[in-house]
């Protein structure tokens, strides 16, 4: 099944087109020429999307991929001083995190040359923190209001390479619930009513993120999943990503890492900080913390199926668009569908 979901999957990747990039300045020249043709597969996350499964599962068959010629270069690695001064907010810039910045660049371009050099012929980067942060997201009441600027800053590293994106996009009520329930397990403070209406309303969505890095990168292929159909599933996640079809033999990875809090966790949570009007609101509610109301919910979800709707008919030839079959015919009840029977299961609970 998985096989049959990840040939759906390429049949569509190979309608696309690549474009080789212009070169980012004559003095990379040599260095694009000998990388030529890597591939660069920009994993961006979103956060709270399964990301970190993807992560595990890429690490646990790093053996089996590099001698696919792939490799892989996640949090472990670029959070250890690969991409140094480089997840600084754009608006708080200084000249000497333009230095650094600068020599992290280099870096980034010496070290795809090795991977090159070493016999590889793609590499899969994938850190959500590329595109921006949680903390930002929920301090700001914006989803990733920063991409643009942040991705701008990286885009000189990759000049000259093909190019593919890949980004997982969740229903709005449950990516901020997640968000908040990992803010709050962090040791911040439970969100207030007007916290959770400003979530509600602010007006940034999945679709102006994708149109951000399309302008950032315009010769990239976007590939976007969802990850109410594909959490479970990061072998279809690094097909969508790398436009290939994995070598036999990987591991299977079907538990979820990282996974959203519970209600019952969060009320312990607020049982620790004496907070026991918290604890007795939580304590007896079944499933993933929720915070939203009903009608919130709603609108919530009803955002969401409007940038599903919007991918599904082509959107606007930014991205391509997998559902959960791992087909990508333009179905659009499926999405639609799927988005309905919530609503009324939403409406029988209350």
């Amino acid at each position: 099944m998985r096989i049959g979901a990840q040939r759906r999957v390429i049949n569509r990747i190979n309608k696309v087109l690549f474009h080789n990039l212009p070169p980012n300045g004559a003095a990379l020249a040599p260095l694009v020429e000998a990388l030529d043709p890597m591939e660069i597969c920009l994993h961006f996350g979103a956060h709270r999307t399964g990301s970190t499964s993807l992560q595990v599962f890429m690490n646990s068959n790093r053996k089996l991929l590099s001698r696919d010629r792939l490799a892989v270069w996640g949090p472990g690695r670029t959070r250890s001083g690969l991409f140094a001064g480089m997840m600084r907010d754009p608006n708080r810039l200084t000249p000497a995190d333009h230095e650094q910045a600068q020599r992290t660049i280099g870096r980034l371009t010496l070290e795809i040359a090795r991977a090159a050099h070493n016999g590889m012929h793609r590499l899969v980067i994938s850190e959500e923190n590329m595109v921006g942060t949680m903390a930002h997201n929920l301090n700001r009441s914006r989803l990733y209001s920063q991409t643009r600027a942040r991705l701008d800053r990286f885009a000189p590293a990759f000049g000259g390479h093909k190019l593919r994106v890949g980004l997982a996009i969740r229903s709005y009520e449950s990516y901020w619930a997640s968000a908040l329930a990992f803010r709050i397990k962090s040791g911040a403070a439970f969100p207030s009513t007007a916290q959770l209406e400003r979530l509600t309303t602010q007006p940034r969505r999945w679709r102006h993120m994708i149109s951000d890095i399309a302008q950032v990168f315009p010769e990239a292929e976007i590939a976007v999943w969802p990850f109410e159909a594909w959490s479970s599933q990061p072998s279809l996640q690094l097909t969508a990503l790398t436009g290939r079809l994995l070598p036999r033999g990987v591991r299977k990875n079907d538990k979820a890492n990282n996974a959203s809090l519970t209600a019952a966790e969060i009320a312990q949570i607020a049982r620790e900080r004496g907070d026991d009007e918290m604890a007795a609101e939580l304590q007896h509610v079944f499933g993933r913390y929720q915070p939203f109301n009903a009608a919130q919910i709603h609108k919530l979800r009803q955002d969401y199926a409007t940038d599903i709707d919007w991918l599904i008919q082509g959107s606007d030839g930014l991205a391509t668009y997998f559902d959960s079959t791992g087909d990508t015919s333009g179905k659009s009840q499926d999405a639609r569908g799927r988005y309905d029977d919530e609503e009324q299961r939403l409406g029988r609970t209350g």
